[in-house]
């Protein structure tokens, strides 16, 4: 049974004749007559009773022509989703973030986002940089707010580099360089906590390179898997660290943040994807991203 069918018989209920259907739908009214009359020999009965005067369902005809307008309906609707689906109107996208690095611009661009698309279904997770590049390659998420790729997931994963987060100084609040520029050599005698440097390793060699540059060995007295944690060392009292400005979202009462002068050390943020299961929805997305590039430059770094 074909949808063809289906739709000759309902313009045929609707409109009354075979010739008016017909007009409706831009067919002859001998195709209709001939495709009603297959469906019939389909089914094993009349649908229409054919006496003079306007054309009218049989009993069984009026059976038929209500479940054929729930077929035809659902059909239609099927179609519609489908060519929605195919430019990224309908569906479903899932995006990692992480608090400390999305900052006030995240938010921003989830809510256009929806306003635009209201019926793309959109899933948040929280994680970090190394889970983001799995979740990417596993399909899990769809989109990633992180650090730029770096070996093994450059090769397979694709990015752009939103801005570049300049590195600043936590330091205790009682701390003597509290509040102020701080330069590289005067921290040649401070206990340094960092971030390990599995879940950040550029960096760490990078404040490594920066310190031996200057003349002096990082004096390295702990480190932790993630900023808060970091913040919370310095809060402590164990030492200070060099922290990407972007973890003022979470910081603690306890810690001030300085200045590095000159800013030397900066941290990218990228958004990125795994373009073999790049599709309209995450183009769109993507699209959205880019046309406020420069705002969200403007906004959090460089």
């Amino acid at each position: 049974m074909e949808l063809r069918h289906l739709r000759y018989l309902c313009a045929v209920a609707e409109h009354g004749t075979f010739t008016e259907a017909g007009r409706r739908l831009h067919v002859s009214q001998s195709a209709i007559s001939e495709q009603i009359a297959d469906l019939e020999r389909e089914v094993g009965g009349p649908l229409l009773n054919r006496s003079s005067g306007p054309t009218r369902l049989t009993p069984q005809g009026q059976l038929f022509l209500a479940e054929a307008r729930k077929t035809l309906a659902a059909a239609d609707r099927a179609l519609e989703i489908t060519q929605r689906s195919l430019i990224g109107q309908v569906g479903s996208l899932s995006i990692g973030f992480f608090l400390w690095g999305a900052g006030g611009f995240f938010a921003r661009i989830i809510r256009e986002y929806r306003k635009l698309h209201p019926d793309i279904k959109l899933s948040l997770y929280e994680m970090r940089t190394p889970e983001q590049m799995e979740a990417l390659i596993s399909g899990k998420i769809d989109i990633a707010f992180a650090r730029p790729l770096e070996p093994p997931f450059d090769q397979t994963l694709r990015a752009e580099l939103l801005y570049r987060d300049p590195v600043v100084v936590a330091l205790p609040r009682d701390h003597p360089l509290a509040g102020k520029p701080i330069s590289i050599e005067s921290l040649a005698t401070e206990r340094l906590v960092l971030c390990d440097r599995q879940m950040t390793p550029a960096l760490y060699d990078s404040i490594v390179a920066l310190c031996t540059a200057t003349g002096f060995s990082p004096n390295i007295v702990n480190t932790s898997a993630t900023w808060p944690s970091v913040l919370t060392l310095v809060e402590s009292g164990e030492g200070i660290a060099f922290v990407p400005s972007g973890v003022r979202y979470l910081r603690p009462s306890g810690v001030v943040f300085s200045h590095l002068v000159p800013q030397e050390l900066y941290m990218g943020l990228s958004v990125a994807w795994n373009p073999h299961n790049e599709d309209p929805i995450q183009q769109n997305f993507l699209r959205l991203v880019r046309e406020n590039k420069d705002r969200i430059q403007r906004t959090h770094g460089t």
